[in-house]
C-alpha cells in the first residue's frame, strides 16, 4: 500500500464526447424510425428497449455489487481499481428514468397474462400477483430501494477523499454536498468505512432478493405458465458477471489516460481475470442446474421455455451466447498469461459482454412467440441501434463520474480499512 497517492481524474476528451453524441443520435433515430413503423415497429421497439434496459441496468448494478463484494471481503489487492467498478453507479439515475419508458410497452411484453385466453385456470390463480398495477408498484419500489442504497454506498466511499481537493467548477458543487458537516479526514474515513459495511450487507441481501424479483417480473412472467426457482439466481448472476467484464474493459481503456498504470499492474489484472474466469464457470453451472432438472422432469409446462429457445431461429443465438460467456473465457483464460495481459483480458471482456447482451435477448424476446411461428430472427439493426443509444448514455454517465471524482482512494481511506491481522499475546505473557 503506497503512503502517497496522487489525486487523479479522467481528463476530458473531445473525441470521446463526439463518439458518445453520435451513438446517442443513432439510438434516438432508431427509436423514431421504429415508432413511425406502425404496430410492428412499436412491438420491435418494446422488445429491444426492454432487454437493453435489463442488460445495461443489470451491468451497472453488477459493477456496484462487485465493489460491495470487495469491501465486505476486505480485498486489499483491489484498492486501486474499485472506483472503476463503483463508477457504474452513475448510470442508475438514468436507468430509473428509462424504467418509466419501459412500461409503455407493457401491452406488448406481457400480453400473455394481460389478455389471457378464457378458462386459463393457471393465469386466474396467478392474477393476484400478475396484475399490472401491483407489478409496477413493486418493481419501482425495488428499483428505488436498490438504487438508493447503491448511491448512498458510493457517497460514503467518496466523502473522505474529496474534502479539500482541488476543484473545477463542475466538481465544486458535488464536493460541497458530499463533505457537508465534515468532521475531519481521519474521523470521516473511519466513519464512512463503518457505515459502508452496514450498507454493503443490506445491499447484498437487497440485490439478491429485489433484483431477483425484477427478474421474475421482467423476464419469467413474459412466459407466465413457466416457472423456475433458478431463474432469479441466473438473472442477478448475469448482471454481476457482466459487471466484472465491463470493469476490466474500462480499466484497460482508461488507466493509462488517467495515469494510474503504476497502481494497477499485472497482479491486479491476474486477480480480475481469475474472477471473470470463475464466474463464467459459475454462470454455466447455474444454467445447467436449471436445464438438467427440467430435462429429466419431462413436464411440458417446464420444457416450454427451452423449446422456444433451442429451436431456430433462436437456437443459433443460444449457441453463440454460451460460446461467448462460457466456452471462450474457459478455454482462453484457463492459463495464467492471458489473464495478466491487459489487451487479451479486454478482448475476452468484450466477448463476454456481447454474450450477455445476447443472453438478455434470449431471456425475454423468445417468450413473446409460439414455437414455430417465428420466420425471421427479431434481432438486427433496430436492436443494435437502441443498444448504441443505451451504451452512449451509459458511457456518458460513467465518464462523468470518472472526471468528477477521484479514481484512487486517499491514504486516510486506506488506513481506515481493517488490516486483517489479529495480535496474539506472547506465549510468556500468556503464562504470566
Amino acid at each position: 500500500m503506497p503512503t502517497r497517492i496522487p489525486f487523479r481524474t479522467l481528463p476530458a476528451s473531445g473525441a470521446l464526447t463526439a463518439g458518445i453524441a453520435v451513438a446517442l443520435l443513432v439510438g434516438l433515430a432508431t427509436v423514431a424510425l421504429l415508432l413511425m413503423g406502425g404496430e410492428h415497429g412499436a412491438e420491435r421497439f418494446a422488445q429491444a428497449f426492454h432487454f437493453n434496459w435489463i442488460f445495461w441496468s443489470g451491468l451497472s448494478m453488477g459493477m456496484v455489487m462487485f465493489t460491495v463484494a470487495l469491501h465486505l471481503t476486505n480485498a486489499r489487492w483491489s484498492w486501486s481499481l474499485r472506483r472503476f467498478a463503483l463508477a457504474g453507479v452513475a448510470f442508475l439515475p438514468f436507468s430509473a428514468l428509462l424504467f418509466i419508458v419501459d412500461w409503455f410497452g407493457a401491452d406488448h411484453l406481457y400480453h400473455h397474462w394481460l389478455h389471457p385466453a378464457p378458462g386459463d385456470h393457471v393465469l386466474e390463480a396467478k392474477s393476484g400477483f400478475l396484475n399490472l398495477p401491483f407489478m409496477i408498484v413493486r418493481d419501482f419500489v425495488s428499483v428505488l430501494v436498490l438504487y438508493g442504497l447503491a448511491i448512498y454506498f458510493a457517497m460514503l466511499a467518496l466523502r473522505p477523499d474529496v474534502y479539500g481537493a482541488a476543484q473545477t467548477d463542475g466538481q465544486r458543487g458535488w464536493y460541497e454536498r458530499l463533505t457537508r458537516n465534515f468532521r475531519g479526514v481521519n474521523e470521516e474515513a473511519v466513519r464512512s468505512h463503518s457505515r459502508m459495511t452496514v450498507v454493503a450487507v443490506l445491499l447484498a441481501f437487497a440485490y439478491a432478493f429485489l433484483w431477483g424479483l425484477l427478474g421474475v417480473d421482467l423476464g419469467m412472467s413474459m412466459l407466465p405458465h413457466w416457472f423456475s426457482t433458478m431463474f432469479p439466481v441466473i438473472f442477478f448472476i448475469d448482471g454481476f458477471h457482466a459487471g466484472l467484464a465491463m470493469t476490466a474493459l474500462m480499466i484497460v481503456v482508461f488507466r493509462k489516460r488517467i495515469g494510474v498504470e503504476e497502481f494497477i499492474t499485472t497482479n491486479q489484472f491476474h486477480d480480475l481475470g481469475k474472477l471473470i474466469f470463475a464466474f463464467a464457470v459459475f454462470w454455466m453451472y447455474i444454467n445447467w442446474s436449471q436445464y438438467v432438472v427440467i430435462w429429466y422432469g419431462g413436464l411440458p409446462h417446464e420444457q416450454e421455455w427451452f423449446v422456444l429457445r433451442f429451436h431456430e431461429p433462436f437456437g443459433t443465438i443460444v449457441r453463440i451466447a454460451v460460446g461467448c460467456i462460457f466456452v471462450a473465457p474457459f478455454l482462453g483464460l484457463l492459463t495464467r498469461p492471458p489473464k495478466k495481459n491487459p489487451v487479451v483480458l479486454a478482448a475476452f471482456a468484450v466477448v463476454i459482454l456481447v454474450g450477455h447482451w445476447l443472453e438478455r435477448f434470449l431471456l425475454t424476446v423468445p417468450s413473446l412467440f409460439h414455437s414455430g411461428e417465428v420466420e425471421h430472427l427479431p434481432l438486427g439493426l433496430p436492436e443494435i441501434g437502441i443498444a448504441l443509444g443505451f451504451g452512449a448514455l451509459w458511457l456518458f454517465a460513467y465518464t462523468w463520474f470518472m472526471r468528477t471524482f477521484p479514481v484512487l482512494p486517499s491514504p486516510a481511506t486506506l488506513a481506515a480499512v481493517d488490516t486483517g491481522f489479529v495480535e496474539l499475546p506472547h506465549e510468556g505473557a500468556a503464562h504470566a
